[in-house]
């Protein structure tokens, strides 16, 4: 699927592009900054109204083809747009704590699935408890006060060392609410 643009004009150091797509795409500050922050690009104007992107840019960095490579990679995934709500305006930390998040609960799925053949503890729920504390501990900055740690601990004294990958689990729901929290908080952080 290629993206549908046409170049309304273009000199060297400035260039005009007509996306339909932008009619979709709310976020014109979101991707105003995302495109202003690749190397050679020195400003980016959004008008919605005729669905334009304005880019003004250093000939000498960043070529006009290269720039309109971005735009028809950018724009082509927009069937993720839903995903994108939270994603796209999340810095690269925090893309990162949720990809870990994402592949623990996959392991913990995958190990609480196989625990029903055999009672005792494998080495897929080790992995699991692994990743959780790996996700846990890496995720945040006052590590001892966080609400997934204190969880963590909490729950290992109370359901005790033999039910380790539930204990992973109740941590990792209550990591995975703190990075959707801290996502929602970065969101908000964004548009004032």
């Amino acid at each position: 699927m290629e993206i549908n643009y046409r170049i309304a004009h273009s000199i060297p150091g400035r260039l005009r592009v007509i996306i339909p797509a932008l009619k979709n795409n709310t976020a014109y500050i979101t991707i105003e900054r995302m495109f202003s922050s690749l190397k050679g690009i020195n400003k980016v104007r959004i008008e919605p109204l005729i669905q334009s992107m304005v880019i003004v840019y250093e000939p000498d960095v960043v070529g006009r083809n290269m720039i309109l490579r971005y735009i028809s990679l950018f724009f082509r995934q927009s069937r993720f747009d839903s995903l994108d709500r939270f994603t796209f305006q999340a810095g690269p930390d925090l893309r990162r704590d949720v990809f870990r998040s994402l592949c623990t609960g996959f392991l913990i799925l995958t190990a609480y699935l196989r625990k029903g053949f055999s009672p005792r503890p494998d080495f897929l729920v080790y992995a699991a408890v692994i990743s959780t504390a790996y996700m846990v501990l890496t995720h945040g900055e006052n590590k001892f006060r966080h609400p997934d740690v204190i969880t963590g601990i909490a729950s290992m004294f109370s359901l005790g060392v033999s039910n380790m990958l539930q204990v992973a689990m109740i941590t990792w729901a209550v990591n995975a609410l703190e990075i959707f929290h801290d996502m929602r908080r970065s969101h908000r952080l964004l548009y004032i």
